[in-house]
């Protein structure tokens, strides 16, 4: 299963690092950070909405009351987008469960679902809609939570530097890890591909 993490983790950072950028406008949920174990608590992490030669990093914070699924998620991040603008983006994320994983299924796996928005020179909100599968198992007193969340997006956009506005509906995918040497906290890492293209690397800390 250490094997299973380490492919997953080499993976989701050749696979995005590959990618091109999408858009310019950054999203809220690039990448959407919900996995079946998804940890509760403060998360502060380093993103790169959208890895390309003309995009910038920012910053992102999550809260969480309780471990996912079954509660709600809530975010706020600035980014410097493509560009160089700068944009503010937030959202509020909610699961619940579809399958326990079992001696028949490997895998747990849960519904996910959220809305938020990116604010720069113009607008852009966004609806997902998908499931995230996983599996958390510990090794040598490590937790490990590897996942994969395909979703579908529905995306409005505004604004005076697009031609006209309108709504689109995309597909993403999200490839995580969680690992925690300590009940306390845990490192994430998480990437986007598809019609969302972002990184994201931090630390959650439970508060109590």
């Amino acid at each position: 299963m250490r094997n299973v993490s380490l492919g997953l983790l080499a993976s989701v950072t050749l696979l995005v690092l590959a990618a091109s950028p999408a858009r310019a406008q950054v999203h809220w949920d690039g990448p959407l950070l919900v996995s079946p174990g998804t940890p509760a608590g403060w998360g502060i992490f380093l993103v790169d909405p959208g890895p390309g030669p003309h995009d910038g990093i920012g910053v992102l914070s999550t809260w969480r009351a309780s471990d996912a699924p079954g509660s709600l998620g809530y975010r706020v991040g600035l980014a410097e987008g493509r560009g160089g603008d700068l944009t503010v983006y937030g959202g509020m994320d909610v699961s619940g469960n579809l399958v326990r994983a079992s001696a028949d299924f490997p895998l747990d796996v849960i519904w996910v679902g959220g809305v938020g928005a990116g604010v720069g020179k113009d607008v852009i909100l966004s609806f997902p809609l998908g499931a995230s599968l996983g599996r958390d198992f510990q090794a040598d007193g490590v937790w490990f939570n590897p996942y994969f969340t395909p979703r579908v997006v529905l995306d409005a956009e505004f604004g005076s530097t697009r031609r006209r506005d309108g709504m689109d509906l995309g597909f993403a995918v999200d490839l995580g890890i969680d690992v925690a040497f300590d009940p306390g906290w845990a490192i994430r890492f998480a990437g986007s591909l598809g019609d969302r293209r972002g990184l994201a690397v931090g630390v959650n800390f439970r508060l109590r």
